[in-house]
């Protein structure tokens, strides 16, 4: 069985290795098992520069980084590649446009994952700059969806459970853990109907049941997409 080379540009490492872990899963279902899965190639850097162009709102650092990352992930062979972080994808547009191979939008392929399951109005929860820039809007709206974010106090709160805690462990504390739950519930009050887990270490520590309403996995759902598009 010979399959299209996936390539993943990792953005935080525990962002890329469930990714990673997510592509495998899928593998055993839909590669006629045997062991059977797609060539995966991963270019991890070093996030600690990503951030510090993040925090100075550097965007065309972050996109020249994702864009070395998909070179380099040509040279290894990749055939189709995958960003497995929500808020460089502000970038996705100039990004595809010097990418050297098809690259994903993890926008596009939520947004059809959100419509497919009936949701009208969603919860958006990430970074700040994923929030307050409104990422998910157009996408959402396009497919007749609502965008919902947290109000500024929760978005703050996310912020710092984001980067003190998930970024660099992938895990959050107990009070990390209810500081989230917390938010969930604005939004839930807010009206949502279900959530897009839009920062890839989110869904590390959230799911449908701990979050009590729908809960879309921006990772699984990206994998998911990659796959499909990997076996044609």
């Amino acid at each position: 069985m010979t399959l299209p080379v996936i390539g993943v540009a990792g953005v935080t490492v525990p962002g890329a290795l469930d990714c990673l872990s997510k592509l495998h899963q899928l593998s055993a279902s839909l590669c006629g098992g045997h062991h059977h899965h797609p060539r995966f190639v991963l270019d991890q850097p070093d996030f600690g520069v990503v951030h510090a162009a993040q925090l100075q709102e550097r965007w065309d650092i972050v996109e020249d980084s994702i864009v070395g990352s998909l070179q380099r992930l040509a040279v290894a062979g990749a055939q189709l590649a995958v960003i497995p972080a929500n808020t460089v994808h502000c970038r996705i547009d100039g990004i595809r446009q010097r990418s050297p191979v098809p690259v994903l939008s993890m926008l596009d392929v939520v947004a059809a994952d959100c419509q497919h399951r009936g949701l009208r109005r969603v919860g958006v929860l990430g970074t700040r700059w994923t929030m307050q820039s409104h990422l998910y809007r157009a996408p959402f709206t396009a497919v007749g969806i609502e965008e919902c974010i947290p109000d500024p106090a929760q978005q703050a709160m996310l912020q710092q459970v984001i980067f003190d805690e998930l970024v660099p462990t992938g895990r959050a504390s107990a009070d990390g853990l209810r500081q989230l739950l917390q938010v969930v519930a604005g939004l839930r009050a807010q009206g949502c109907d279900g959530l897009a887990l839009a920062c890839t270490e989110l869904p590390l520590v959230l799911d449908e049941a701990n979050c009590g309403m729908p809960a879309v996995d921006t990772t699984a759902v990206l994998a998911a997409a990659a796959m499909q598009a990997a076996l044609g």
